[in-house]
């Protein structure tokens, strides 16, 4: 069963440019893919001192002034692949195609600290993690949507430089890559109400000023179940652990948040939309959904009526069993992420 409130997802939308290429089964990744990257406020700036925050964690939502980390994350060891490029967008790298409309000649590191709404697109740095320090109100242009974006770029082969990935997209036309990853993401900025102007008419629900602020879920291990015939094995499972399984066995993995990953939060209902904070403030609760792939294929997975999100993670060891990563990604519905992999081994037992 699965804990209340929470819900599964399994699927990848890997980009590799100039195509997007299909794996067979989709779940199954023997390359490196893109998972996600990771946002945490590390250095809070003066704006922070309005905001809750629970004891020992990262607000997953930046606001003027923070130093934030980002961490990306694909399906490969840190070390295994070169460092990727990360780059603040102005408006000119801006849309849904895989070309980049920047001039490599002119592309500059980017100013420190990064104003809100970049003139030009510009450089943050090379590094599966950065930390990137955030200019104040005032770098924002008038129409700031409370949204930084970025893109990253990086390889999916030890012998292939990010910089060549970077001039392929460049490129007019963008010629076949699919060695190279490519991704727009971006730093959401949060809780609006910190920053954005108000008069004495505007008075902001006290529900919504106390509340605590979203924090990333945070993966703490995994419950496995093994079963085979009569067997049942239940055993908790640390972050990077071997699991022994044997051929045959039904293996089922749930992932375990630590306390307060699933939080409670207030918005606000039957407002008039004309009147800046006015309606009734309702409970809410976050849902958490997780995914997860395979780095080798596995027998007996079905989709629960074809959808990718519902499917629980639950299938048969395959008849040679071969050391295969699971790895599972998590995200509560408000922006923050987490990241975790577990590793399924022969337990070297008899058939």
């Amino acid at each position: 069963m699965r804990p209340a409130g929470l819900r599964v997802f399994i699927g990848v939308t890997p980009c590799l440019v100039g195509a997007c290429i299909p794996v067979e089964p989709e779940w199954v990744v023997t390359d490196a893919r893109f998972r996600g990257v990771k946002v945490e406020v590390v250095e809070p700036g003066g704006y922070a001192s309005l905001l809750n925050v629970p004891e020992g964690e990262y607000r997953a939502t930046a606001l003027p002034l923070d130093t934030v980390e980002l961490t990306w994350n694909v399906t490969a060891p840190e070390g295994e692949l070169p460092p990727p490029i990360w780059l603040a967008c102005s408006s000119e790298c801006l849309g849904f195609g895989a070309r980049l409309a920047i001039d490599l000649a002119s592309l500059e590191d980017c100013p420190v600290p990064l104003p809100l709404s970049p003139a030009r697109t510009c450089r943050l740095g090379e590094g599966w993690q950065i930390r990137v320090g955030l200019g104040g109100a005032f770098s924002a242009s008038a129409d700031f949507s409370f949204y930084v974006p970025l893109v990253i770029i990086g390889s999916r082969r030890a012998d292939l430089a990010p910089a060549t990935c970077l001039e392929f997209l460049t490129s007019d036309p963008v010629p076949a890559a699919g060695s190279c990853l490519f991704t727009r993401e971006g730093i959401q900025f949060g809780p609006q109400w910190v920053v954005l102007p108000f008069d004495s008419d505007s008075v902001i629900p006290q529900e919504i000023r106390e509340q605590d602020v979203d924090i990333n879920p945070r993966i703490s291990g995994f419950a496995v179940t093994r079963a085979r015939g009569g067997t049942r094995i239940e055993l908790v499972a640390d972050l990077g652990d071997d699991v022994p399984v044997r051929r045959g066995e039904r293996i089922t993995v749930e992932p375990i948040f630590t306390a307060g990953s699933a939080q409670s939060y207030y918005i606000l209902i039957n407002g008039d939309k004309d009147v800046p904070w006015s309606g009734e403030p309702s409970l809410q609760n976050e849902l958490l959904e997780w995914r997860g792939w395979f780095s080798a294929p596995i027998d007996g997975y079905e989709l629960v009526d074809g959808e990718l999100w519902f499917t629980d993670l639950k299938w048969t060891v395959p008849h040679d069993v071969v050391p295969t990563t699971l790895y599972v990604d998590a995200r509560d519905n408000r922006g923050g992420s987490d990241f975790a992999e577990l590793r399924f081994v022969a337990d070297g037992s008899e058939p």
